[in-house]
């Protein structure tokens, strides 16, 4: 009986230890689970959606300079010159001092103790590197390689300041800092990456590539050691949404939290949502038309109707603006011209004005002409708001002044890839480019002589803008320089290679729980959101 006694108290006690012990594993997998769903609550709270119409084709700043590329890439580079979040005034970034020694010599000072995404320290290499990349390369390997070929010479005073050396005087000097491909790069490691063939984006922005599905989707994870402050968003999710019923959809969902180009239709619905609301703002995009008057280096070939001039005259006299406001339900001002307030040489001549509407000079026109029938081919993207139904309405405008048009309504990718980039523009193109460096110098560099790849122009009147417009770019004085602009835009508006229509409104979808407001320039640059 002792030994059984012993034998039954010895299992009872590993009998409770064993029972002690599941408990002890039940308690401790329910305070992970609980842990995990809190960790996972947060990160849910923490991570920031975006629906985009299109996203990047290219994570090399200067190979690409579509408006929603330039967002992305500048929530993961910083350039030297930025603009004020609040203001839009051009201030130091990753300079922190700027002095202007002479005309063509620029002082800067680098701000110091930043690092990139990869460790590698922010120094007068990185800048030096950067830039030189671009101008000294070609325009076949970089989109903006004529935008930064006004730089002569960068010289290194030390680790951490440098003098720029441009080729003229530039009085755009701050605006071209501030442009598209300005976002600094590690320099060590890119210069490994180029020697490979291959790319990586290293930046010292806010936040660091995490994943890129081409068309599909482009993760970010937040650089915890910005130089400004660790962002309060861990995570942003880029999703190329094309579709704007389905981004709004997503939106009201709650799959996305940020989308761009809510129709007006749309917004009842939107705002009568609990968790979303809608804020319009005013863009820098101008919709316009663009006509081309003759062949270029890319499109050598090219005979098409819009060469003569009668006809784009009567195309200009065709386009009834008032109707177009009506149609897009307000969400534009009406404009003859890219340059639009308060940029330098904005004049009120041409500035929320319809312009002369006449569709029975455009009907003379076009049989003095001597039109023969053949239809002009006329290509749009839906990439805008409303974009699709305006190129719709501009076509029957053509039509009912008796030309014959052959819309070709793309999806933004199509468009980009086939007529845009390749400049195979035709007849007409419509599209809408801003203008977020606020000078007038980007605004009319397309009838510059050396970039008319999109226009053909090519007469006397085309030779009078390119002095012009080579005058104004290094003319120090802004008065005179104003002055230079509005007789530009005159030109440009009497021989017709470009027909404003208006200046764009546009309307964003948020989720409540997002705290940021769309900023002057229109970047969606989230450094400075929080999520609540």
């Amino acid at each position: 009986y002792l030994s059984y006694f012993v034998f039954f108290k010895f299992n009872k006690q590993k009998l409770l230890i064993q029972k002690t012990k599941v408990k002890m594993k039940k308690l401790l997998l329910s305070l992970i689970s609980i842990f995990l769903f809190c960790n996972l609550y947060a990160r849910d709270n923490e991570v920031l959606t975006v629906g985009m119409n299109e996203l990047v084709s290219s994570l090399d700043p200067p190979t690409d300079w579509a408006i929603a590329s330039t967002w992305i890439h500048m929530n993961i580079f910083d350039c030297l010159v930025w603009r004020n979040r609040k203001t839009a005034e051009f201030e130091p970034w990753l300079a922190t001092e700027l002095n202007n020694l002479s005309p063509t010599k620029w002082n800067l000072k680098l701000r110091k103790n930043v690092k990139f995404h990869n460790g590698e320290n922010f120094n007068a290499n990185a800048v030096k590197w950067t830039y030189e990349r671009i101008y000294t390369s070609s325009r076949d390997k970089f989109i903006t390689f004529k935008q930064w070929t006004f730089i002569k010479d960068i010289e290194i005073v030390n680790d951490h300041e440098v003098n720029i050396v441009t080729k003229n005087p530039e009085p755009a000097f701050l605006s071209k800092m501030a442009g598209t491909g300005c976002g600094i790069q590690a320099p060590i490691e890119g210069r490994k990456n180029q020697n490979a063939g291959k790319y990586h984006p290293i930046g010292t922005g806010p936040y660091k590539l995490d994943r890129f599905v081409k068309d599909d989707y482009l993760t970010m994870n937040v650089n915890s050691d910005y130089w400004q402050r660790t962002p309060d968003i861990e995570k942003i999710i880029w999703r190329s949404i094309p579709e704007s019923s389905t981004r709004i959809a997503n939106l009201l969902t709650g799959d996305v939290d940020v989308t761009l180009s809510v129709p007006p239709q749309d917004w009842p619905r939107v705002n009568s949502n609990k968790n979303t609301s809608i804020s319009e703002y005013l863009t820098t995009r101008v919709m316009l038309l663009v006509l081309r008057t003759g062949p270029s280096n890319k499109n050598p070939d090219w005979k098409g109707v819009t060469s003569n001039k009668k006809i784009r005259e009567a195309i200009k006299y065709a386009i009834d603006r008032k109707l177009l406001i009506d149609v897009i339900q307000n969400m534009g001002i009406p404009t003859l011209s890219r340059i639009t307030p308060p940029t330098l040489g904005w004049d009120k001549q041409f500035y929320n004005t319809f312009g002369e509407y006449n569709p029975d000079k455009a009907k003379s026109l076009i049989k003095e002409s001597g039109y023969d029938g053949t239809p002009l081919v006329m290509h749009s993207s839906t990439s805008w708001l409303m974009q699709k139904e305006v190129a719709e309405i501009v076509a029957t405008m053509l039509e009912s002044v008796g030309l014959k048009i052959d819309l070709r309504v793309m999806d933004v990718t199509t468009f980009r890839e086939q007529v845009y980039y390749p400049y195979k523009n035709q007849d007409i193109y419509m599209d809408a480019l801003g203008n977020s460096f606020f000078d007038p110098w980007i605004a009319v560099l397309s009838f510059r002589s050396d970039r008319r790849e999109r226009t053909g122009w090519n007469d006397s009147y085309a030779d009078k803008a390119d002095k012009l417009i080579r005058t104004a770019a290094v003319n120090m004085n802004p008065e005179e320089r104003a002055n230079q602009y509005v007789e530009l835009q005159k030109l440009v508006d009497a021989e017709g290679p470009m027909v404003p229509l208006y200046q764009m409104k546009d309307a964003i979808g948020v989720n409540k729980k997002l705290k940021w407001d769309m900023p002057l320039d229109g970047f969606l640059w989230f450094g400075d959101a929080t999520i609540y």
